[in-house]
C-alpha cells in the first residue's frame, strides 16, 4: 500500500498569496512513498503551475500576443468587462498530479466582477482517469474578483530568467469565509483542527492519500490576470509594486 500525503496552504487563486517571494514553500510538498518504502518528493500541481512555470513561447521584453483586446479596451476607456472580460470566464484547470486535478470556474457577476469557484478532483488512476472518488472544495464560490483599469505596460516575470512587458488586468479579490470539505466514495475518514480539514482518500488499488485543506478567512488581496499563449496566468505583485508582477499560478482549458 502506498501512502501519499498532500499538504498545501490554499487551493484557490493567486491573490491568496500576495507576499509570495518566489522561494519554494516546503508546506506545499507532496510526499509519495513507493512500494519499496522510499520517499519521493514532488511538487503539487498548484506549485508546478506557479513557481516552477515554464514559459510558452516569446522572449524577454516581448509583449503578450493575447493581450491586444485588453490594450484596446484600456485605450478606448471602455469598461473592461464589456470588451474582454469574457476571455477569463469558464472552466480552467491545472495539470494532473498523483490522482488529483485542480480546476477553477470563473463566472461573471457584474460589469467588472466575477466569482471564482475552485475544486480538487481525485481520480482512481494516477493520470486522473477512471472513477472520480473524491472532491474537495468550499461548497460555494471561493472569492469575488473586481477588475480595475487595464495596465498596458506591466512588467511580468514568467520565470527567474524571463520577464516580459504585457497588458494585465489588475484586480482585487475578497475571499469567502468557509471551511474546506471533502466528499465522495473514496473518502473514508475526515477530521479537522485549527481551521484545517484532513481526509483519507482511498483508491481502488489500495493506495491512499491524506489530503488537507485550509478554511477561507475572508481576507482581501490584490493581483492581476492575463492570457498568454492560451494560458490563464494568475499574477501577484512583486513586493509593493503596482506595475510589476510574477506568475503565481497558470491554467489551461
Amino acid at each position: 500500500m502506498k501512502a501519499v500525503i498532500i499538504q498545501h496552504e490554499e487551493f484557490i487563486d493567486a491573490f491568496t498569496r500576495p507576499k509570495w517571494t518566489g522561494k519554494k514553500d516546503v508546506r506545499n510538498l507532496h510526499e509519495c512513498r513507493n512500494h519499496n518504502g522510499e520517499i519521493q518528493m514532488k511538487y503539487l500541481a498548484v506549485l508546478l503551475s506557479s513557481m516552477m512555470l515554464v514559459a510558452c513561447g516569446g522572449g524577454g521584453g516581448s509583449v503578450s500576443s493575447d493581450a491586444s483586446s485588453s490594450s484596446a479596451a484600456a485605450s478606448s476607456g471602455v469598461s473592461p468587462a464589456s470588451v474582454y472580460l469574457s476571455q477569463y470566464e469558464g472552466v480552467w484547470r491545472q495539470d494532473c498530479v498523483a490522482h488529483m486535478r485542480l480546476t477553477r470556474t470563473n463566472t461573471a457577476t457584474g460589469s467588472d466582477t466575477f466569482s471564482v469557484t475552485t475544486k480538487q478532483e481525485y481520480f482512481d488512476n494516477a493520470d486522473c482517469t477512471g472513477a472520480l472518488v473524491a472532491t474537495g472544495g468550499f461548497g460555494q464560490p471561493d472569492e469575488t474578483v473586481r477588475f480595475t483599469a487595464t495596465l498596458t505596460d506591466a512588467t511580468v516575470q514568467l520565470t527567474p530568467s524571463e520577464t516580459i512587458v504585457a497588458a494585465v488586468d489588475p484586480a482585487t479579490s475578497v475571499l469567502a469565509v468557509a471551511p474546506f470539505t471533502f466528499t465522495g466514495s473514496g473518502v473514508v475518514s475526515t477530521s479537522s483542527a485549527l481551521g484545517t480539514t484532513f481526509a483519507r482518500i482511498e483508491y481502488a488499488n489500495g493506495d491512499f492519500v491524506v489530503a488537507q485543506g485550509l478554511a477561507l478567512t475572508g481576507q482581501t488581496t490584490k493581483g492581476a490576470l492575463m492570457i498568454r499563449n492560451g494560458e490563464l496566468l494568475a499574477l501577484v505583485p512583486i513586493g509593493t509594486s503596482t506595475t510589476s508582477f510574477q506568475v503565481n499560478r497558470r491554467y489551461i482549458r
